[in-house]
C-alpha cells in the first residue's frame, strides 16, 4: 500500500516467472498439482538429517526443488522470482564443505525460499509493487543473512500483496496466487505465497512476516505451522516496508519462520534470534519449560463480542480440546481476555494504519486527509474511520501505544494463572478470492451471514498488541477438506515452550495430510 521512491531501470534482474495470471479468473487456471511425492512434503529437520548422512547433496536436494516449482507453481503461482546460478553456486559449496567433514551452520545446504519483502543481494525485491520491479538490492536484510550464514541456500522469493498491505496475495509484477487446497480459495495475505509454497512441496521452509496476521491466517489457510515470534527476538531491518534500503526498523512488525513442523520453527528461530539483540533476555530465547499435556493449564476462547467464529471451525477446535482434555491438560473456558476484545482490536488498528499510512502514495494520504478533516464527529463510515486513523498526529498515535502497552502489561497477571491460551487462527477457513473488489467493499461471509472484512484479525491482534509469541498448528479440515488450525499464545519470550507444545498437540492429532501429499 506503500509508494517508496522507484528505484533506476537497468539493474540485473533474477529469473521471474511472468504475471500471466493477472486479470483471468482463479477457475481457469489447473488444478493444484497431484502427482508423485518424492521428497516433497519432508520436513527440513528430515532434508537436513539425509544432508548430513550422506544420502544426497544439497545439489541433488536444490535441483529436485526447482523442477517441482516448473511442475507445480503454475497452478499457484506461490514462487514469482528464482535465483539458480547463484543457488546453484551456493549448494555446490555446501557439497564442498561437507566432503571436507565441515559444517557451514545448522541448516547447511538446505534450499528455501523468503517472502518478496525481504531484501535479497542480487535478487529483484518487489514488495509486491509495480514500483519496485526494477529494485535489486546491494545487500540482504538481517533475516536472510542470518539464515545464509547458518548455511541456507535461498533459491527465490515467494508472492505478496503490494507492501504486505493486504489480508489476499495478488501483486502488481506477478499477479494472484491461489491456494494449494482449491484454486479458487485465497491462501490469505500477506504471507501468501509462502504459506502456499510450503503447501504445494515448493520449498521446505520459509521467512515470513507478521504485523497483524501475515503468518498466521496464511498458515492456518494453507494448512502449515507458522510462529509469530515475541516482539523483538528476531531483527527486522531490511524488510519492505519500510522504504527500501532503510535502517530504521517497523514499530509493529515481526519477522518469524514458516514450515511444515513445530521442529522445523524452532531450528530457523535459534538461526533467527541473535545474541546482539539487548532486548533478547541472555542473549538467547530461554529454553522450552514444562510441556507435558497432563496438567497444562489452558484457557480456550472460541468466541469474540467482534466477529462470530464458524461452526466448523468450532467444532474442530472442541474436538482438540477434548483430546488434550483426555490426556490429562486442564481446560478452563472462564478466563477472559484480561482487557476487553474490543479495545486491543480498535487499538491495535489505530497503531497499524498509523504506522501503513508513512508508506501510502502522497496523493492517497491527501485525498484521506481531506476526508478525515471534512467528516462531522459523528460520521462512522468505514472509509472516514479509515482517514482518521491514516491521518492522526503522533500525539494521538502515542496515546494509543500507551493503551497498547496498558493491554500488554494486563497479560502479564492472566499468565500467573494458566500456562497457554488455545483461540482460533481465524473466524473460517480459506476464502473464495476477493481481489477483484476493493478492501473496503469485501465482504465477509460466516455460516451465511454478512460479518465485517477486517474483523477475521480480531485473534491475531490479541497476541499483536500484547507482543506475545503465537504459534499456528494445523489440527483438522472442515467438511469441505479445508485446512483447520489453532492458534497458541503464551507468554513473552515462551516461544520455544509453544513450539514445543505444537509439537505434543500434532503427535495427538496427527499431521495434517496436505494436498500433494
Amino acid at each position: 500500500m506503500a509508494a517508496p521512491a522507484r528505484v533506476a531501470a537497468g539493474v540485473r534482474r533474477a529469473q521471474v516467472f511472468p504475471p500471466a495470471n493477472r486479470g483471468i479468473s482463479p477457475l481457469a487456471h489447473p488444478p493444484p498439482y497431484r502427482g508423485p511425492v518424492t521428497l516433497a512434503m519432508s520436513t527440513a529437520a528430515n532434508l537436513l538429517r539425509m544432508l548430513a548422512a550422506g544420502e544426497l547433496s544439497s545439489t541433488e536436494l536444490l535441483e529436485h526443488h526447482l523442477e517441482l516449482v516448473r511442475a507445480r507453481n503454475p497452478a499457484v503461482n506461490a514462487v514469482v522470482a528464482l535465483d539458480e546460478t547463484r543457488a546453484r553456486a551456493a549448494a555446490r559449496r555446501a557439497d564442498d564443505a561437507h566432503a571436507r567433514g565441515e559444517s557451514l551452520g545448522p541448516l547447511h545446504g538446505l534450499p528455501m525460499t523468503v517472502k518478496d519483502v525481504f531484501e535479497t543481494a542480487g535478487l529483484v525485491t518487489t514488495a509486491g509493487s509495480a514500483d519496485l520491479a526494477a529494485h535489486v538490492p546491494a545487500t540482504d536484510a538481517e533475516a536472510v543473512a542470518r539464515l545464509r550464514a547458518a548455511g541456507a541456500v535461498i533459491f527465490g522469493k515467494t508472492n505478496v500483496p503490494p507492501y504486505a498491505g493486504d489480508l489476499e496475495t495478488a501483486s502488481e509484477p506477478y499477479g494472484l496466487t491461489r491456494n494449494p487446497w482449491d484454486p479458487t480459495r485465497t491462501p490469505g495475505g500477506s504471507s501468501g505465497g509462502s504459506a502456499a509454497a510450503l503447501a504445494a512441496g515448493l520449498t521446505p521452509l520459509e521467512l515470513g512476516s507478521d504485523i497483524a496476521g501475515s503468518i498466521r491466517l496464511p498458515s492456518h489457510f494453507c494448512g502449515v505451522y507458522g510462529h509469530l515470534p515475541t516482539f523483538g527476538a528476531v531483527p527486522t531491518r531490511g524488510h519492505i516496508p519500510g522504504a527500501p534500503g532503510s535502517l530504521a526498523t517497523s514499530p509493529l512488525g515481526v519477522v518469524g519462520p514458516m514450515g511444515l513442523s513445530p521442529g522445523d520453527l524452532a531450528l530457523t528461530l535459534s538461526v533467527l534470534v541473535g545474541r546482539d539483540l539487548a532486548c533478547v533476555p541472555g542473549g538467547a530465547l530461554p529454553p522450552a519449560g514444562d510441556c507435558r499435556l497432563k496438567g497444562l493449564r489452558i484457557a480456550v476462547w472460541l468466541d469474540n463480542p467482534i466477529v462470530r467464529t464458524s461452526r466448523e471451525v468450532k467444532d474442530v477446535l472442541r474436538g482438540l480440546v477434548d483430546q488434550l482434555s483426555d490426556l490429562g491438560a486442564m481446560i478452563d473456558r472462564r478466563p477472559r481476555p484480561p482487557r476487553p476484545f474490543y479495545e486491543a482490536y480498535e487499538t491495535y488498528f489505530d497503531l497499524l494504519l498509523g504506522v501503513m499510512s508513512s508508506d501510502f502514495p502522497e496523493p492517497t494520504f491527501r485525498r484521506l486527509t481531506r476526508i478525515a478533516t471534512a467528516a462531522r464527529p459523528d460520521d462512522d463510515r468505514p472509509v472516514v474511520r479509515l482517514a482518521r486513523a491514516v491521518a492522526q498526529p503522533f500525539r494521538q498515535w502515542r496515546a494509543a501505544e500507551e493503551r497498547r502497552a496498558r493491554i500488554a502489561a494486563a497479560w502479564e497477571s492472566l499468565f500467573d494463572d494458566i500456562d497457554l491460551v488455545l483461540t482460533p487462527v481465524a473466524p473460517t477457513t480459506a476464502r473464495p478470492h476477493q481481489t477483484d473488489v476493493p478492501p473496503l467493499a469485501r465482504e465477509l461471509v460466516i455460516d451465511g451471514r454478512p460479518t465485517p472484512y477486517f474483523g477475521q484479525v480480531v485473534w491475531a491482534t490479541l497476541a499483536s498488541s500484547a507482543r506475545l509469541p503465537a504459534t499456528v498448528v494445523p489440527v483438522g479440515a472442515s467438511g469441505e477438506g479445508l485446512p483447520i488450525g489453532a492458534q497458541l499464545i503464551g507468554p513473552r519470550w515462551s516461544d520455544l515452550t509453544l513450539l514445543t507444545l505444537a509439537d505434543r498437540i500434532t503427535a495427538t492429532t496427527g499431521s495434517l495430510r496436505l494436498p500433494t501429499r
